[in-house]
């Protein structure tokens, strides 16, 4: 089942208010964690990450507070944080396998952990940088690979956030599949006249 999902810490009201500014609608959720947004698919049936994150980035200057927005498929996970910043991305593949020689399987680990302290301390829980950097699916003998959900439910562990978002798209459901998930519509655009007799 894929993830196209974005939660966050800011509270329901405030997260409908910005859905309903923007240009996309969706279904927001309540959750004692924080919210879940889950976005109208785009028109097209392909999309890049960029394309998806268009409308949470939106949401994220409206409500001013950092959110994550979390997008998984059978071979990828992928959770990109999104703040005044910008937008920066962790990825996981199903069949990521990292470098068999020592010295450069330490140099890409201390280059990850670092990122994900950079993350940590950008979404503003500084301390959660290394429990972060734990969020991996390097293959251990004997034993079954990470499925690729359970990477984002950890992250959303880390974070405190409400985990029940993986899993749910709104990509290939027309339902949200959450309780009491309620439909919010987005503005509808301005058209080219209304446009030019307010600047008039």
């Amino acid at each position: 089942m894929s993830t196209y999902a974005l939660v966050t810490k800011a509270d329901a009201g405030s997260v409908t208010d910005a859905v309903r500014a923007g240009r996309t609608g969706g279904y927001v959720v309540a959750d004692p964690l924080g919210a879940i947004v889950l976005f109208d698919p785009p028109g097209r049936s392909y999309s890049s990450t960029s394309r998806l994150a268009k409308p949470a980035c939106a949401l994220v200057r409206h409500t001013g507070t950092p959110a994550w927005l979390l997008l998984c498929d059978e071979e990828l996970a992928e959770a990109v944080l999104l703040d005044d910043e910008g937008e920066s991305s962790l990825q996981w593949a199903a069949s990521w396998e990292p470098a068999s020689d020592p010295a450069r399987y330490l140099a890409e680990r201390q280059e990850w952990d670092a990122y994900c302290g950079d993350l940590a301390t950008r979404y503003g829980r500084a301390e959660v940088g290394p429990a972060l950097a734990m969020v991996r699916n390097d293959p251990v003998p004997g034993e079954q690979r990470i499925p690729l959900p359970d990477l984002l439910r950890r992250l959303c562990a880390v974070f405190d956030l409400p985990d029940i978002a993986v899993g749910r798209s709104l990509l290939d459901n027309d339902e949200p599949g959450l309780h009491d998930a309620h439909r919010v519509e987005a503005a509808a655009p301005a058209g080219v006249w209304h446009r030019l007799f307010a600047r008039a």
